[in-house]
């Protein structure tokens, strides 16, 4: 949050501010993070991209700057009285004359500048983002560093944007802060149980405490909808404690749910093989893994499961957070496999593999 205070604080009083990453897996708050940002600079006109996969960055950003082509006039009038911005719509039967989105983001930056206003970019999964368009997004945000119409920006994606990162920040050639966002301690997870109960005047048990703070192990969005169902339970006795029992009832009415959500529809489509390869990683333990260790578990060469990996990559299963190492993309997958591995060992205890082995 200091950053975020200290890029807010700056653009307020016209310095150059600080770009910001946030990275993670999904449900570490790197979203919640992007929304603070909006959120403390109320005043200012918020250009937020969804990044899609597939989907140019340009076309995004084209679509969030009012869909240039299609503005049936040639301005608009900004929220909360801040002013018009204006453009000059390019014909529509050209596709060649459609600005570049370089030039299409400079063009909205001094519209918004000369509203009085200055420019606040957020993009989120920016892993899905094109190299060309993140270049051509880098450059523009650096070159306004040395006008009067700067830009705050920040971007949120998943572990394995730190590539895309790397290669924003060098070919903007300024400084980046980059936050990889990881799991609560169990002592934070507790505070965040605990401290909401006491402001309202609800003290917990320590075993229910100790229970909930085990179910969420560190992840935020667990944590949020197991302390919820908790609540829940408790909001209908309106006892002065919130219990075991109570956590006991949520845990149980909750996880089927998060299970659901969260991993069995995302493990169902996977082959035998897939399957097998899931369950040695996660017998490996929580984090990343060298492939050559799973490839052990299954009793064959790096080499023979190569396919396996780029399956499960493509499938956004594992994804590597640095060069030979693999990890669930799943928050707590690894637990979920343990839990359920009836469920991955549908085939022989070593992988078929096809063709002649290397030995």
């Amino acid at each position: 949050m200091a950053s975020i205070s200290e890029a807010v604080s700056s653009i307020s009083h016209g310095g150059t501010p600080i770009p910001m990453a946030f990275l993670g897996l999904r449900g570490l708050g790197k979203t919640v993070l992007l929304n603070e940002i909006r959120h403390r600079t109320p005043e200012a006109v918020h250009l937020h991209i969804e990044v899609e996969t597939g989907v140019p960055l340009s076309h995004s950003v084209r679509d969030e700057i009012a869909a240039l082509r299609s503005l049936p006039l040639p301005g608009y009038e900004l929220p909360h009285g801040a002013g018009e911005i204006r453009f000059n719509a390019p014909d529509a039967t050209r596709e060649e004359e459609a600005p570049s989105l370089r030039g299409a983001l400079q063009a909205f930056n001094e519209a918004v500048a000369s509203a009085g206003k200055h420019l606040v970019i957020t993009v989120d999964e920016i892993q899905d983002a094109d190299v060309p368009g993140l270049r051509s997004l880098g450059a523009t945000v650096h070159k306004s560093a040395d006008t009067s119409s700067k830009i705050l920006f920040a971007c949120a994606g998943l572990p394995e944007a730190v590539t895309a990162i790397k290669e924003l920040r060098t070919y903007a050639k300024t400084r980046w802060d980059h936050f990889d966002l990881s799991f609560l301690t169990p002592a934070e997870t507790a505070q965040g149980i605990r401290i909401p109960l006491e402001r309202a005047g609800i003290s917990i048990e320590p075993e229910a405490l100790d229970l909930l703070v085990t179910e969420a192990a560190g992840y935020p969005y667990f944590l949020q909808r197991y302390s919820s169902a908790a609540w829940h339970d408790w909001h209908h006795r309106q006892g002065p404690t919130l219990t075991l029992d109570e956590a006991r009832s949520a845990i149980a009415r909750m996880r089927p749910m998060l299970e659901k959500q969260f991993y069995a529809q995302e493990f169902a489509p996977l082959s035998p093989r897939e399957r097998r390869f899931c369950r040695e990683l996660a017998l490996l333990g929580p984090g990343a893994h060298q492939l050559g260790e799973v490839a052990a578990a299954l009793g064959v060469p790096s080499s023979r499961i190569s396919s396996l990996r780029g399956g499960l990559l493509a499938k956004g299963v594992i994804y590597q957070p640095s060069g030979g190492r693999v990890e669930f993309r799943m928050p707590l997958a690894d637990r979920y496999v343990r839990e359920h591995l009836g469920q991955f060992d549908d085939e022989p205890s070593k992988i078929r593999i096809r063709g002649p082995q290397m030995g």
